[in-house]
């Protein structure tokens, strides 16, 4: 009953907080009745209270995620498997918060597709170029900027 009450209470006071500090790691958006004011970057800032200003955040440095294992079958019928290790960093916060549901999720998706897409038009003895790899990671690039992500490296390992 008492944990109750306290919970209650720090709700309460919530409503009355005019503050919002944004870690160095992190950036943000300040929504002022659901709609877009501006990018809020490291910092103390004011806000109105009562939930008239929202403040929602995301990590702005870098991050990796391995994607799995998955496989493809190339240009000429030959099945490939791959593992990559994406990483990324949130580059434009607006539109990463407001136009992406999940950004690991969408960053997981476009690497994942892009790849699988790029390994399908080569053939198995074209795995092996520089100009591959090279390709791959300019698709994987161009998809993120789309959800405001900069994807800094894509290694795969498994190719020949």
């Amino acid at each position: 009953m008492l944990d109750k009450l306290v919970v209650f209470l720090l709700q309460f006071v919530e409503l009355f907080r005019f503050w919002v500090v944004i870690d160095p790691y992190e950036a943000g958006v300040l929504l002022r009745l659901g709609r877009f004011v501006r990018v809020l970057e490291c910092g103390f800032h004011l806000k109105y209270p009562f939930h008239i200003d929202v403040v929602p955040t995301a990590r702005t440095v870098p991050s990796t995620h391995s994607l799995g294992n998955e496989s493809v079958t190339t240009k000429d019928g030959r099945a490939v498997g791959f593992h990559a290790v994406v990483t990324y960093r949130v580059s434009n916060i607006q539109k990463a918060i407001l136009e992406v549901d999940d950004v690991d999720h969408a960053v997981r998706d476009a690497v994942a597709g892009e790849i699988g897409r790029v390994l399908r038009s080569k053939l198995w003895s074209e795995l092996a170029d520089e100009e591959t790899y090279t390709e791959i990671t300019a698709a994987c690039r161009r998809r993120g900027w789309r959800y405001g992500i900069e994807i800094m490296a894509v290694p795969q390992t498994g190719l020949p």
